[in-house]
Protein backbone atom coordinates (compact mmCIF):
# COMPACT_ATOMS: atom_id res chain seq x y z
CA UNK A 1 0.00 0.00 0.00
CA UNK A 2 1.49 3.24 -1.18
CA UNK A 3 1.72 6.01 1.47
CA UNK A 4 0.36 8.55 -1.08
CA UNK A 5 -3.04 9.99 0.25
CA UNK A 6 -4.68 13.22 -1.00
CA UNK A 7 -7.36 14.97 0.23
CA UNK A 8 -8.86 17.31 -1.72
CA UNK A 9 -12.29 19.01 -1.42
CA UNK A 10 -13.52 15.93 0.85
CA UNK A 11 -12.11 13.35 -1.84
CA UNK A 12 -9.62 11.00 0.12
CA UNK A 13 -7.57 8.99 -2.47
CA UNK A 14 -5.11 6.26 -1.52
CA UNK A 15 -3.49 4.55 -3.70
CA UNK A 16 -4.11 0.78 -2.50
CA UNK A 17 -2.20 -1.50 -5.19
CA UNK A 18 0.02 -0.53 -8.04
CA UNK A 19 1.22 -3.21 -11.02
CA UNK A 20 2.84 -2.76 -14.50
CA UNK A 21 -0.96 -2.53 -15.83
CA UNK A 22 -2.18 0.27 -13.72
CA UNK A 23 -3.16 0.81 -9.99
CA UNK A 24 -5.72 0.41 -7.64
CA UNK A 25 -7.60 3.24 -5.66
CA UNK A 26 -9.51 3.90 -2.26
CA UNK A 27 -11.36 6.82 -2.82
CA UNK A 28 -13.64 8.06 0.43
CA UNK A 29 -15.98 10.15 0.58
CA UNK A 30 -17.99 12.30 3.20
CA UNK A 31 -17.32 11.77 6.82
CA UNK A 32 -18.58 9.71 9.90
CA UNK A 33 -22.00 7.64 9.29
CA UNK A 34 -21.93 9.85 5.52
CA UNK A 35 -18.38 8.20 4.36
CA UNK A 36 -18.92 6.17 1.20
CA UNK A 37 -15.73 4.18 0.04
CA UNK A 38 -14.78 3.33 -3.42
CA UNK A 39 -12.61 1.32 -4.97
CA UNK A 40 -11.21 2.17 -8.49
CA UNK A 41 -8.99 0.42 -10.83
CA UNK A 42 -6.65 3.00 -13.47
CA UNK A 43 -5.36 1.28 -16.16
CA UNK A 44 -1.82 2.59 -17.20
CA UNK A 45 -2.65 2.67 -21.21
CA UNK A 46 -5.88 4.92 -20.18
CA UNK A 47 -4.30 6.84 -17.81
CA UNK A 48 -1.43 7.84 -20.69
CA UNK A 49 -3.67 8.25 -22.84
CA UNK A 50 -5.98 10.99 -21.02
CA UNK A 51 -3.13 12.58 -18.98
CA UNK A 52 -0.03 11.98 -21.69
CA UNK A 53 1.70 11.20 -18.26
CA UNK A 54 1.67 15.13 -17.31
CA UNK A 55 -0.80 14.06 -14.19
CA UNK A 56 -0.37 11.95 -11.44
CA UNK A 57 -2.79 8.55 -11.70
CA UNK A 58 -4.21 9.78 -8.12
CA UNK A 59 -4.95 13.19 -9.70
CA UNK A 60 -7.07 11.86 -12.26
CA UNK A 61 -8.49 10.19 -9.90
CA UNK A 62 -9.31 13.05 -7.48
CA UNK A 63 -10.19 15.20 -10.20
CA UNK A 64 -12.88 11.68 -12.30
CA UNK A 65 -14.94 11.99 -8.72
CA UNK A 66 -15.25 15.80 -9.38
CA UNK A 67 -16.21 15.26 -12.75
CA UNK A 68 -18.88 12.56 -11.09
CA UNK A 69 -19.94 15.08 -9.02
CA UNK A 70 -20.88 17.79 -10.93
CA UNK A 71 -23.13 15.65 -12.71
CA UNK A 72 -24.63 12.74 -9.65
CA UNK A 73 -24.59 12.63 -5.75
CA UNK A 74 -22.22 10.57 -4.75
CA UNK A 75 -24.60 7.93 -3.42
CA UNK A 76 -25.54 6.65 -7.35
CA UNK A 77 -21.18 6.59 -8.18
CA UNK A 78 -20.93 2.65 -8.56
CA UNK A 79 -18.83 1.31 -5.65
CA UNK A 80 -16.06 -0.29 -7.61
CA UNK A 81 -15.09 0.26 -10.94
CA UNK A 82 -12.33 0.99 -13.77
CA UNK A 83 -11.68 4.70 -14.43
CA UNK A 84 -12.68 3.84 -18.17
CA UNK A 85 -16.05 3.07 -17.20
CA UNK A 86 -17.01 6.85 -17.35
CA UNK A 87 -16.76 7.14 -20.53
CA UNK A 88 -20.32 4.61 -21.04
CA UNK A 89 -22.14 6.71 -18.51
CA UNK A 90 -21.08 10.06 -19.71
CA UNK A 91 -19.82 9.72 -22.97
CA UNK A 92 -18.07 13.52 -23.10
CA UNK A 93 -15.57 12.57 -20.27
CA UNK A 94 -12.28 11.86 -22.09
CA UNK A 95 -12.75 15.32 -23.26
CA UNK A 96 -14.66 17.27 -20.42
CA UNK A 97 -11.86 15.77 -17.96
CA UNK A 98 -9.12 17.49 -19.23
CA UNK A 99 -10.74 21.05 -17.97
CA UNK A 100 -10.23 19.51 -15.08
CA UNK A 101 -6.97 18.93 -14.88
Amino acid sequence: MSEFNEDFDGIRVTETNQSDNGWIFLVELGHGEGLIEYLVDVDRDFWTRLTNRTVEPADLVTHSFKFLLDREPKEVILKKFNLADISGYFPTYEIEIKKYL
